[in-house]
């Protein structure tokens, strides 16, 4: 699996959605998106507004959106999550009751996918709809389902990978769009609604706590080593960005794009990060202590001994589910305000 791991605790609930509808546009909600009176647009795709009644979800913020608007008794597969789902949702996922039938550590295959019969597949990142996943969206609609991707991740070309991501919005309004949207596909428009309020709600919160702070921590979102042993980066391009911004800090790497990218010992020196959020995954049983390890590993390294961070004892864990862009947005933003700017934002 190509893809990235994640980030730390931060909550749940954040519905973040806009303006799809018919009708007029709320003021502050982006502008609608169909491109007919029965479909919308999404990642340059048009989508039959159809409730479905079979629906397959891909990753964790997939899984979680389908979960939140209420859409769990249609849901008949699910692949891979990277963390435990929130208290809320986890009772409508039950795969030892084979309702949904779930693959823990890898993609199905297309052949798995098409003897469930979806209506509709859900995913949260690219990987899903790339060639060597369940083939590209067009081959998908050519067999007669329907799919949607979080814009976060739109590819340059359909059937493209996340190292080939096309001009993708990584905004909060964004990741509003793209919930308000699969409300609109699976009928759940008041529940889309109630997950933005609180989303905002939270966001404005934050916003008035932090207004007029003038120190911003210069924050690092790091992954576990790669094989060369390098760290992954959680970079700008990515919606991690947007959570350490509204946080009130200052993305420690903003010369490195996307999620993909790593960076040496010897780089996370030289952006001398004064926090660094360390992500746990990946499993269904993967909370952020399981991120521990890789944290204690960066507290003891002597290399990184003068890193503010590290000599500060400012390294956090966290979930990868906290920091793809999903319904635990804003309260990832408000977690990570607080470990950044308790004196403003408090428990």
């Amino acid at each position: 699996m190509s893809r990235a791991v994640a980030p730390a605790a931060l909550l749940i609930a954040l519905g973040l959605l806009a303006g799809c509808g018919a009708g007029p546009v709320p003021a502050g909600q982006p502008a609608p998106q169909d491109t007919a009176a029965g479909s919308l647009r999404n990642c340059g795709v048009d989508v039959p507004v159809e409730r479905p009644g079979r629906i397959v979800a891909m990753f964790q913020n997939g899984i979680e959106a389908v979960l939140a608007l209420g859409a769990g008794d249609r849901l008949v597969g699910a692949a891979y999550l990277d963390n435990p789902l929130p208290p809320g949702l986890a009772g409508d996922f039950r795969p030892e009751q084979d309702r949904p039938v779930y693959w823990p550590e890898e993609y199905p295959s297309r052949e798995e996918v098409l003897r469930l019969a979806p209506d509709l597949v859900v995913s949260g990142f690219t990987g899903a709809f790339a060639r060597e996943g369940l083939g590209s969206r067009a081959d998908l609609a050519a067999a007669g389902i329907d799919t949607f991707l979080f814009s976060s991740y739109c590819p340059s070309v359909d059937g493209g990978t996340q190292e080939s991501l096309g001009a993708v919005d990584v905004s909060f309004e964004g990741v509003q769009r793209d919930l308000t949207d699969l409300g609109r596909l699976l009928g759940a428009e008041d529940r889309a609604a109630e997950l933005i309020a609180r989303m905002r709600a939270t966001l404005d919160d934050v916003a008035r706590r932090l207004d007029g702070i003038t120190e911003r921590p210069r924050v690092a979102m790091l992954n576990a080593p790669s094989d060369t042993g390098e760290y992954r980066v959680f970079g700008t391009g990515d919606v991690a960005t947007t959570i350490i911004e509204a946080a009130g800090g200052v993305q420690a790497f903003g010369e490195i794009p996307g999620r993909q990218r790593t960076v040496s010992t010897e780089g996370i020196i030289a952006a001398r990060p004064d926090v660094i959020v360390v992500p746990a995954c990946c499993g269904i049983d993967k909370g952020p202590e399981a991120a521990e390890p890789l944290a204690e590993q960066l507290r003891t390294d002597p290399a990184l001994a003068t890193v503010p961070a590290v000599r500060d004892g400012k390294i956090f864990t966290t979930t990868f589910a906290e920091v793809s862009p999903g319904i635990r947005n804003a309260e990832a933003v408000a977690t990570l305000a607080g470990r950044l700017h308790p004196e403003r934002v408090g428990g």
